[in-house]
């Protein structure tokens, strides 16, 4: 199993704040959840990975979303570099 790794991306001029979710299988960037804070933040990016991979698997294989690997708790933890480890803890 693969873990997630997340991160903030700051604004641009054509662009608002982000986070990037990013694993060995794909990733999504999504607008910064400001309704949200701290580590909360990052758990959404990689909630919503989740869910883009449990649909392509329900889509392409038929996969329940209930019975997919990846839609299973997981554990966050801070890097050195700011960015975020999401990894799955079952």
């Amino acid at each position: 199993m693969q873990s997630i790794q997340t991160k903030f991306l700051s604004a641009t001029d054509t662009r608002g704040s982000r986070i990037k979710a990013i694993a060995e299988r794909g990733s999504i960037t999504i607008p910064f959840p400001y309704d949200k804070s701290g580590d909360e933040c990052h758990r959404e990016a990689a909630h919503r990975l989740i869910a883009k991979f449990c649909e392509s698997d329900l889509k392409c294989y038929g996969t329940p979303i209930e019975s997919n690997p990846w839609n299973r708790p997981f554990v966050t933890g801070c890097l050195p570099d700011n960015s975020y480890a999401h990894v799955f803890s079952i």
